[in-house]
C-alpha cells in the first residue's frame, strides 16, 4: 500500500503589527475546528511533524494530542522567510503573493524566493518521510510553502491553490510521488 502524507495549514493566528509572523500566537477559537480535520484525515496518521513556528506547533500538539499520536517539530519545515514583512490590507497582502509565485526566482516578499523556500521545504519534507516510516504521515506547516509544493508536484497553479487553502486545510498527497490522492480545497 503506498504511503499518504498529509500536509496541513496551521490554525488562524492573531496578526501582530510589529510582530513577525514567524512569531505570531494561535488566535482564540484557532482549533475549533480540529474535530473537522481529524475527521478528514483518511488515513490517520501515525505521527505528527511540524515546524517550529509556534502557530504549527501548537496546531500540530493539539492534533497529535486528539490522535494519540506522537508530536515532532522539525526544522526546515518553517513558512517562507519574511521576517521584514509588515501586516497589510489584504489587497496589498494578495498582489505581493501574486507576484511571489509569478518569479519564483526572484526574491519579491521577504527574504527567501519561492524557488528557494520550495527547495528547503521539500528537502525537510523528505527528511520527515525518511526518518518516520509511518504508512501514513501528518505534517502541520504553512500555506505558502505547502502550495508551493503540491503545485509544483501536481502541475496546478501556486497562487491559485495558496488563495484557497485556508487555515486548518488539508492536502492529501501519495508520500512517494506527492501526487494529490484527493482534489484540492
Amino acid at each position: 500500500m503506498p504511503r499518504t502524507l498529509h500536509l496541513i495549514k496551521h490554525g488562524q493566528p492573531t496578526l501582530v503589527p510589529g510582530v513577525p509572523a514567524h512569531e505570531w500566537l494561535l488566535a482564540p477559537g484557532a482549533l475549533d475546528g480540529l474535530p473537522g480535520l481529524v475527521a478528514r484525515l483518511d488515513p490517520r496518521p501515525g505521527l505528527v511533524a511540524c515546524s517550529e513556528e509556534p502557530k504549527a506547533k501548537a496546531t500540530a500538539q493539539a492534533l497529535a494530542a486528539a490522535l494519540g499520536v506522537p508530536c515532532r517539530p522539525m526544522l526546515g519545515l518553517h513558512e517562507h522567510l519574511r521576517y521584514s514583512q509588515e501586516v497589510t490590507s489584504p489587497d496589498e497582502f494578495q498582489a505581493r503573493f501574486r507576484r511571489f509565485f509569478a518569479e519564483p526566482g526572484q526574491v519579491v516578499v521577504g527574504e527567501e524566493s519561492a524557488d528557494d523556500a520550495h527547495r528547503r521545504f521539500a528537502n525537510a519534507v523528505g527528511a520527515v518521510l525518511k526518518v518516520n516510516p509511518q504508512p501514513s504521515v501528518a505534517i502541520v506547516a504553512h500555506g505558502t510553502v505547502i502550495s508551493l509544493l503540491a503545485a509544483r508536484a501536481n502541475g496546478l497553479d501556486a497562487f491559485a491553490l495558496w488563495d484557497r487553502l485556508k487555515c486548518l486545510d488539508v492536502l492529501t498527497l501519495d508520500a512517494d510521488t506527492l501526487r494529490l490522492r484527493e482534489p484540492s480545497p
